[in-house]
Formats: C-alpha cells, sequence, structure tokens
C-alpha cells in the first residue's frame, strides 16, 4: 500500500512540475495609455504618439508594435515593429516584418525608441511616424499617396503575448 502511495505522489509531483515549467511570464500592469495623432504632410505631422499614463516599466526589449493602416481606396497593409529599440536614429532594417515604409523614426527625436531609453514607464511616449507616401490621411490625400481612413496601433508584451495597449485613429 505504501509503495502505491509513493508510486501516486512521485507520478502527481511529475505532472505538477511540467506544469507549472509551462506558465509563461504574467504581461506587466500597464494600468493606461493615451495616443495621439494628427495627420498632414509636415515634418511634425502624421506622427504616432503612445503615452504609458500608468502601471510598471516595460522592457522595450519585450515589446513588439503592430502598426495597420487602411482606406477605401488603399488595401489595408502592416508593419511589426520588432527587435526594439533600434540602435540607430530611425528603425533599422532589422527592426520591420511587412511592409518597412509603413513606420519611420525619421525627424523623430524624443520618445522612447530613440532616446537611448531600455524601458517604457508612466509619463513616457513611444513615437514614430507614417510616411504620407505609405498612407496618407489628409483630406483629401495629395497626389498618388494612397487614401487611408483608419490607423491600428497595437503593443504586444511579446513574453506572455498579451495586448498591453491599442488604439484606433481616424483623423
Amino acid at each position: 500500500m505504501v509503495t502505491i502511495v509513493v508510486i501516486l505522489a512521485a507520478i502527481v509531483s511529475v505532472a505538477a512540475f511540467g506544469f507549472v515549467d509551462n506558465i509563461s511570464e504574467p504581461a506587466p500592469n500597464v494600468a493606461d495609455t493615451t495616443g495621439e495623432f494628427e495627420a498632414g504632410g509636415d515634418f511634425d505631422e502624421q506622427v504616432v504618439r503612445i503615452t504609458h499614463i500608468a502601471g510598471e516599466d516595460v522592457a522595450l526589449n519585450d515589446l513588439e508594435i503592430v502598426v495597420r493602416a487602411g482606406g477605401e481606396s488603399m488595401s489595408d497593409t502592416e508593419v511589426r515593429l520588432v527587435n526594439l529599440p533600434p540602435s540607430l536614429s530611425t528603425f533599422d532594417t532589422d527592426s520591420y516584418e511587412g511592409n518597412d515604409g509603413l513606420a519611420s523614426g525619421q525627424g523623430v527625436t524624443d520618445g522612447v525608441l530613440f532616446d537611448g531609453s531600455s524601458s517604457w514607464g508612466a509619463g513616457q511616449m513611444i513615437k514614430f511616424r507614417i510616411p504620407v507616401g505609405a498612407a496618407d490621411f489628409r483630406d483629401p490625400p495629395v497626389g498618388s499617396n494612397p487614401d487611408a481612413d483608419e490607423l491600428e496601433v497595437t503593443i504586444i508584451h511579446t513574453p506572455s503575448g498579451s495586448i498591453i495597449s491599442r488604439s484606433t485613429f481616424t483623423p
């Protein structure tokens, strides 16, 4: 009888330890974020700003940013910003998965992606540009630029696979 109990205890403990190994890291508590986006063709316009309002700091290398743009006269397009933070003053070639023309750091000198920060915390901003040549949110768009009317930005905590911020803009 003792042998059966010992064998059952061994089986249960092996199963329990195997289960514990498969538990993923919990998402950080990012209590609130705000997003801003203003359409336009000037150098300080078509800039996405996502501000961390409250909650835990998140390591930038644990984040992935998914940017989607669409409109009536353009095909939906998407880019994933990965391998953050970039090592250059704009995104590196290995920072993109998808349409690498949809997001740019050109002309953006502040925000945690380009200021040397290693984490995104309360009061800090993630900031990048949407070039008008990839998605023009002006009404009407200028020239042959693709006419966009919706922009979605999703920030994912990659170790947990959790969405920690989602903003949709319809300028």
